[in-house]
């Protein structure tokens, strides 16, 4: 008998929560460096790793579920529940970082896709924690301390870069993330299905603002 095919929500629901590859990977690296730090503990978000001395929580984001500016993918069914569930997973995000900041936290947040440098992400953090000698070159820095007003719309010009931000928000940032999208597709700058335009917001001042994501004039 033939093996049913899983619906997309079912093989997103079987997507685990913790303890995902990518967490796994960034734990093993800092216990490595000698890092201890505690897991899932009690703090507004559930940080993956926090370091309670320093007053560090690191959040390691899917691509898919935070709204990755680079990677992501909006699917071709459902497309209003899918929209949804983003804007709501990044208001989350940002609700979170809101209250850690407020009660004296820092906080980073790491994507996926940069865990195939770790060694930059782990050097990110142990000059976070004061740590160590090692130089984190890349941009942009991901510690910050999170606006807690959103600023008026504004408009940016994007760039066509793969593996960086495509977006800068005016306030000078990267820290970009996809609110929503109109249409499905990837965001990569050359998948062949691109979604018509998306809604980002920048993380570090809250400006929100639309772009074409397939070429054209930018949407204010």
């Amino acid at each position: 008998m033939a093996k049913r095919k899983l619906t997309r929500s079912e093989n997103m629901s079987r997507i685990r929560s913790r303890n995902t590859k990518p967490e796994l990977q960034l734990r093993r690296a800092l216990w490595a460096e000698g890092c201890r730090y505690r897991l899932h503990y009690d703090l507004p978000g559930r940080p993956d790793v926090v370091f309670l001395g320093d007053r560090l929580a690191v959040f390691v984001d899917g691509c898919f579920w935070h709204g990755c500016p680079i990677h992501y993918s909006a699917p071709r069914t459902r497309e209003d529940f899918w929209k949804s569930k983003l804007r709501k997973n990044v208001t989350r995000d940002f609700t979170a970082d809101d209250a850690l900041v407020s009660a004296g936290w820092r906080v980073i947040r790491v994507w996926e896709h940069e865990l195939r440098r770790i060694d930059e992400v782990v050097a990110r953090i142990l000059s976070t924690l004061g740590r160590g000698n090692k130089t984190y070159h890349a941009e942009p820095p991901f510690v910050t301390n999170i606006a807690e007003s959103s600023a008026q719309y504004g408009s940016v010009q994007p760039r066509e870069i793969i593996e960086t931000p495509r977006w800068i928000c005016n306030c000078g940032s990267k820290d970009i993330r996809i609110l929503s999208v109109n249409g499905h597709g990837s965001l990569r700058p050359n998948s062949r299905h691109r979604p018509e335009s998306a809604e980002l917001i920048c993380r570090e001042c809250r400006n929100i603002w639309c772009v074409k994501v397939s070429g054209g004039p930018e949407i204010d």
